[in-house]
């Protein structure tokens, strides 16, 4: 009679070594990535890829992660967790040298994709414990409430160490470090997991492949539009508009198939749900907030002058927002308040932060000013991330839940965050270029000469047109806010309409 066991270790090692093994393994593969967002700009100049590759690459690890969730079960019950596991960390251990070595664009965009499906299946594997840890009740919401800073919080740490990291030592050790990590985790986990099966084994059917490889073209398709859309000048390249072509004949033959077989791939069920359609409304408004915090960047880089290291520096303000917004949750969702003014907070806070950026606009400014705004950027991100979450996800059913996040999952992380990121980038450069030819109607040969002799110079002129199309940026962004706002504001999020004008009526009678 074979013998199930849903833990993960001997029964040798202690509770507290395996609280230790759990940690450290979760937080390995949070940290450890393919590709570092703030080390780019080395990566692409070291090796001679463009960097759109290694954006393109970037937003493959996400799309690795969605693809597997629908099926991850599946594959759970199919291999033991030490299998997969270890399989997980010697993959991402290679894919990781692949990206360090390789001077080919595609073949780091492949490595990077099959990085985010390994991650998923050993991140998964520790999830479950992590969560049964967190929130031994399966209480959701107080486990989102935990676990999101965390997962947070260790990103923007993901960015920050790096980017000191490899001012020593290399992108490349970097890189060569992350992966003997790996392989030593791998190893430990060949001394201390035990072999035997968490249930029942299933064999891989009811499976739409065909599905799962038009979803991951769409979405690959749909990344290399966001990456090489300002570099190939849009839709003006025959290779952006074959890429929009594949997007549009996939997601058509995608929902065609998805509408007739028998066990589909996604399951558009989910959006019959008030509350599913409302919260994916509601990623609209957090990825544009999200896309336009790149305006600081573009400020700190072309106008104050930071270079990578100082900007991951102050991307670490962001953490005390973050772990407030835990801590809120957590006491939020403890004491079952509804969840509308947390989501409103969230989103007033992103407001506030926009208008303070606005206000910020000038030609100097200390880096100490920026950081209670980024605090705020914290608290926003966060406290959206965790009440948008609980608000889609509250009323779907858990037997399927797991097909049900993959979309939600990557429209959120994925589509309207790149899609935002790249429309206000191509944005700045339009409005840009518009504040360059406005000042050029003042301009003459006298004029010129005369700002020229007196310390001003055409560096002046570009610096200016770049503050000039952030603030208008941001005042669009804020418009845009303000809408969300009075959204959230009036909208019911499940509660009774009129419920204090009924509750009166009631006791009249």
């Amino acid at each position: 009679m074979t013998e199930y066991n849903k833990g993960l270790l001997y029964k040798w090692v202690p509770g507290l070594g395996m609280l230790g093994f759990i940690i450290l393994i979760e937080s390995m593969m949070m940290l450890i990535n393919p590709i570092y967002a703030g080390n780019i700009g080395q990566m692409a100049s070291s090796t001679g890829i463009l960097a759109e590759y290694y954006m393109w690459g970037n937003y493959a690890v996400i799309i690795g992660l969605s693809l597997v969730l629908p099926f991850i079960l599946r594959i759970k019950f199919r291999f033991r967790s030490k299998e997969l596991l270890i399989t997980a960390l010697v993959v991402m251990a290679t894919m990781t040298m692949i990206v360090a070595t390789t001077h080919i664009g595609e073949i780091v965009v492949v490595a990077c994709l099959i990085f985010g499906i390994a991650k998923m299946i050993g991140m998964v594997e520790m999830l479950l414990p992590i969560q049964a840890i967190l929130s031994p009740d399966g209480d959701k919401k107080r486990f989102y409430a935990i676990f999101y800073p965390i997962s947070i919080g260790s990103g923007q740490l993901g960015t920050f160490l790096p980017a000191v990291l490899s001012l020593d030592t290399g992108w490349q050790y970097l890189h060569y470090y992350g992966a003997a990590t790996l392989l030593l985790l791998a190893m430990i986990c060949v001394i201390v997991m035990h072999n035997q099966r968490f249930a029942k084994k299933l064999p891989f059917i009811h499976i739409d492949w065909l599905g799962l490889l038009l979803f991951g073209t769409i979405l690959m398709s749909l990344a290399y539009i966001y990456a090489f859309g300002k570099q190939q000048d849009w839709f003006n390249s025959a290779n952006i508009l074959v890429a929009a072509i594949i997007v549009l004949v996939s997601i058509f033959t995608l929902i065609i198939r998805q509408l007739t077989i028998k066990h589909p791939f996604l399951s558009f069920k989910l959006y019959k749900i008030r509350d599913v359609r409302f919260g994916i409304l509601l990623l609209v408004g957090q990825g544009l907030f999200m896309g336009a915090s790149s305006i600081l960047s573009i400020y700190t880089s072309a106008i104050l002058g930071y270079n990578w290291l100082t900007n991951a520096e102050l991307g670490l303000m962001t953490l005390p927002g973050i772990v407030l917004a835990g801590f809120v949750a957590f006491h939020w969702t403890k004491n079952q308040i509804p969840i509308k003014m947390y989501i409103f907070s969230g989103f007033a806070a992103y407001f506030l932060y926009m208008v303070m950026l606005y206000f910020m606009m000038v030609p100097e400014l200390n880096i100490t000013q920026l950081y209670f705004p980024q605090i705020l950027n914290g608290y926003g991100m966060c406290s959206l991330f965790i009440s948008i979450w609980i608000y889609t996800f509250d009323k779907v059913p858990q037997s399927t839940i797991l097909p049900s996040v993959a979309p939600v999952m990557i429209f959120r992380s994925f589509v309207m965050l790149g899609l935002f990121t790249s429309l206000i980038g191509w944005l700045q450069y339009e409005f840009q270029w518009q504040s360059i030819g406005d000042m050029a109607v003042y301009f003459d040969s006298l004029a010129l000469g005369y700002n020229l002799g007196t310390g001003g110079s055409m560096r002046d002129v570009q610096l200016g047109a770049i503050l000039a199309a952030n603030k208008r940026l941001l005042g669009y962004v804020i418009v845009a806010g303000l809408g969300i706002l009075l959204f959230v504001l009036f909208h019911q999020f499940g509660r009774q309409k009129y419920a204090i004008a009924r509750y009166r009526a009631y006791l009249k009678k």
